[in-house]
């Protein structure tokens, strides 16, 4: 299963639409995961039209999103994904995520609200935050997961 993983849109705080290589890694998966501040409910019928979409809600989403979840726990191929937005300052959000979800069994946890990519392991969980898709030309992130049941996952950062 390949699962385009991305975070903090804006869209139209900061950025006008999605840029055209989310379009195309989106179209590519066989699922998204979005953690967070799409801010406008139009950015999830863009991304519904190339994959179904799984999302939570973010701390700037506006009323339109307001049926999204905090948080989700999802079963993928035999792994347990669990995804949240994210609060509070960048220095130690990876870890405000994970206790969040450690009593969950996560084998991997998605978050985002900081736009910094991070990718790192905390007692056998894999933290992902795919970063900010919003980020100026050249600074903007997102993330592919790829799960086989029986395989170790494999994430790869998508710049742009």
């Amino acid at each position: 299963m390949r699962i385009a993983v991305l975070s903090d849109t804006h869209i139209p705080a900061r950025l006008s639409h999605i840029p055209g290589k989310v379009y195309e890694v989106c179209s590519e998966a066989d699922l998204v995961l979005h953690a967070g501040d799409h801010v406008e409910r139009e950015v999830l019928n863009d991304l519904e039209r190339m994959a179904p979409v799984k999302a939570v809600r973010g701390n700037m989403d506006g009323p339109d999103l307001s049926y999204l979840p905090d948080s989700l726990a999802l079963d993928l191929e035999g792994r347990r994904v669990c995804m949240i937005h994210g609060s509070g300052a960048p220095l130690g959000l990876a870890r405000r995520a994970y206790r969040v979800f450690e009593n969950n069994e996560p084998d991997l946890i998605v978050f985002g609200h900081s736009h910094i990519y991070t990718h790192k392991d905390k007692n056998g969980v894999i933290l992902l935050n795919p970063g900010a898709v919003c980020g100026r030309s050249g600074h903007r992130t997102m993330a592919v997961l790829s799960l086989l049941e029986g395989e170790p996952p494999s994430i790869e950062k998508v710049a742009f």
